[in-house]
């Protein structure tokens, strides 16, 4: 059996790995198949896009190869570069499995957690 958590490899040891399952490894992937595409329709290489967003071109192609590593701010800016900086304030416009649990139990506080080293 394949195991369904996979952990990211990454060029520099010091990052954190982050664990994914394989259909989200594969929805980052398609992401950045299609950043690929849209850059590609401009003419720009990964070179002038990292550039633009200021990166190297190793991150800017670390995002294009769906490295979950890759900082939020990477993407937001190669977002906004490509002409769709709305696009991620919409991802979590509607959450209706949260909505559902909040009818089902109400809203309530998170609990804390006990003996968890505050990084």
């Amino acid at each position: 059996m394949v195991d369904k958590w996979v952990t990211a490899a990454y060029a520099f040891p010091m990052r954190k790995r982050v664990a994914l399952l394989q259909d989200d490894m594969a929805a980052t992937a398609a992401l950045g198949r299609r950043i690929r595409a849209a850059r590609l329709r401009r003419n720009w290489s990964q070179a002038e896009m990292a550039q633009r967003a200021g990166v190297t071109r190793k991150t800017y192609a670390a995002l294009e190869g769906g490295d979950s590593g890759v900082s939020l701010g990477c993407l937001v800016k190669t977002l906004s570069i490509l002409g769709y900086p709305e696009r991620l304030a919409t991802v979590m416009d509607a959450d209706p499995i949260g909505a559902g649990l909040e009818r089902g139990t109400g809203r309530r506080r998170a609990g804390r957690i006990e003996n968890v080293a505050d990084i």
